[in-house]
């Protein structure tokens, strides 16, 4: 499908420069930026009279449509691809957005779509995902198999593998809520054409009357994944669902720790008071510790942090018998936040970025006790950051979803001009700097940037040669880390980089593949130079070319 609505003019390569504008536009430091803000969702139907046609069939009540949650695809981890189409434009990264719409309400055409930028930041349309027919609800049968009913959060790992938890429930926030079809994982591959490479519907002993599929985390074992363990919230029965992705499996882990507090049941968000007795709902993966990992998790109605470490969890016959005791395995602060939590994340070394239902977002590095005078509030904004619903860490960057959800609990009639949703982007080490969260004391973390940056003015100025009017492309792998030289035990950090670059013309071309290692000893380059001391392999010359 076409989005008609929108107007990139100026044609491919004005495109590029107004993506190239969007992306360097990073957010400022310490603080939340506005990506994408909706007054209402819209959809790219195929034209304004489809679209017309929707909205009078009550199949699409812009009003009715909630962004909940946010997911990013940017290829391998630390990759990126840079694309030149034969002018003086800047090169772009190419990425996937990627955001939630729950049919908790009637007049939702599509419960999960990709970001399809508009002429501004405002005007930015969302495109059914996979496609419109697989979200699309039959007036008669439903087919369970290939429609996408309801969907509240996702998850895309570092394999490219987009996990979709379909609750199977339509108009959840509506007296006529429904089960239509049994809740079910869908895994699609985004590095190869968003192919199916899995659908698995969880058992009927699994699913309880009351439950709602709402959150997932995943936990990769080996290089190619086949070891993977997907860990999903039932928050309104209480219960965690483990899935084994090798064996095609699925068990229920019935613990305590996973319900509510009933005094913590009571919200209000920007004047509007709601009740909620939602159990388990945020999850975070802490970093790998001899061979083992925590799973952070807390309540939604609950201002206390738990964790479980998911070598316990992955121990099917624990769960055989129901509820357990947790003792010596679950555990649970002794101390609390001020006020409640919705989703959280953890960053590679530790650090638990949490969104609190005072509009703002908070930070607690897992070396250190859970108590207050080590939990940082790091951003808060009562305007941008009402209901945060959604969060995800993408590179060095968290992106979080704010809504205004507590308007759909309640009849409340709310602004009809007012920017109801906002999917925000904002810096990890910008955002935890200066606070107890940070630990990092021996190397300046922004230098990774300069290295990065350092590279790529090499390898783009080893090609200087090439017309402005050739296409080109230009790939790398970076992966930076740290470790000591010498006796004097001098911090090293070093950024080891490989990738490609390629002249493509149907009369001449031309490629470089590289190796190459850069150094920083207390935070002075060592050899910015990099390209004089890489290895070059598979040259291709063509005439006087690019190459030196």
């Amino acid at each position: 499908m076409v989005p008609y609505r929108c107007r990139w003019g100026g044609g491919f390569i004005s495109t590029l420069v107004a993506m190239a504008a969007v992306l360097a536009c990073g957010a400022v430091a310490g603080t939340m930026e506005v990506e994408y803000s909706w007054v209402y969702v819209d959809y790219t139907f195929a034209s304004p009279n489809h679209r017309e046609s929707a909205i009078n069939s009550k199949k699409f009540i812009p009003e009715n449509c909630v962004i909940l949650d946010v997911d990013i695809f940017q290829g391998p981890p630390e990759a990126k691809i840079f694309f030149n189409m034969g002018s003086n434009s800047n090169p772009v990264i190419k990425q996937r957005v990627f955001v939630t719409v729950p049919r908790i309400k009637p007049g939702n055409p599509a419960s999960i779509a990709e970001i399809v930028p508009g002429d501004r930041p405002s005007s930015v349309l969302l495109a059914p995902y996979p496609n419109w027919k697989a979200n699309t609800i039959s007036e008669d049968t439903i087919n369970c198999d290939d429609t996408i009913v309801s969907v509240f959060r996702t998850k895309i790992d570092h394999l490219g593998r987009f996990w979709v938890i379909d609750v199977g429930t339509l108009d959840q926030f509506e007296m006529t809520a429904r089960s239509v079809c049994p809740p079910k994982l869908l895994i699609f591959d985004l590095k190869n054409g968003d192919r199916v490479i899995k659908t698995y519907k969880f058992p009927s002993s699994q699913v309880k009357d009351v439950s709602l599929f709402t959150n997932i985390e995943v936990e990769i074992e080996d290089s190619k994944g086949r070891n993977t363990f997907a860990y999903i919230t039932d928050t309104t029965a209480y219960k965690l669902i483990v899935y084994d992705f090798k064996n095609d499996e699925s068990w229920v882990v019935d613990q305590a720790y996973f319900y509510p507090y009933p005094n913590k049941a009571h919200f209000k968000i920007k004047g509007v008071n709601f009740d909620l007795m939602d159990g388990i709902l945020g999850l975070a993966l802490g970093p790998i510790i001899k061979n083992d990992r925590k799973l952070y998790f807390h309540a939604f109605a609950s201002v206390r942090e738990s964790w479980v470490n998911t070598n316990t969890l992955k121990n099917r016959s624990l769960f055989q018998n129901g509820l357990i005791d947790g003792s010596g395995t679950f555990f649970l602060s002794s101390e609390v936040r001020e006020t409640q939590s919705s989703v959280e994340v953890m960053t590679d070394n530790g650090v638990l970025i949490f969104a609190s239902m005072d509009s703002s977002l908070g930070c607690w590095n897992s070396q250190d006790p859970f108590n207050t005078k080590n939990i940082h509030t790091i951003y808060k904004s009562d305007e941008d950051f009402q209901f945060p619903s959604g969060m995800k860490i993408a590179g060095d960057k968290v992106w979080a979803v704010s809504s205004q959800l507590q308007n759909h609990f309640t009849t409340m009639v709310t602004n009809r001009k007012s920017v109801k949703y906002r999917v925000l982007v904002g810096r990890v080490d910008e955002l935890i700097r200066r606070t107890g969260c940070d630990k990092r004391t021996t190397v300046d973390y922004d230098n990774d940037e300069f290295l990065v940056e350092s590279f790529d003015d090499n390898i783009l100025h080893e090609w200087r040669a090439v017309p402005d009017t050739e296409p080109w492309s230009y790939s790398r792998m970076s992966r930076v880390f740290e470790n000591k030289n010498g006796a004097q035990q001098t911090p090293v950090k070093s950024l080891v980089l490989t990738g490609n670059v390629n002249v493509h013309s149907h009369s001449k071309s031309a490629s470089l593949s590289y190796d190459c290692r850069m150094s920083m000893i207390n935070g002075q380059l060592k050899n910015p130079d990099c390209l004089g001391n890489s290895r070059r392999r598979n040259r291709m010359r063509r005439g006087p070319g690019p190459l030196r």
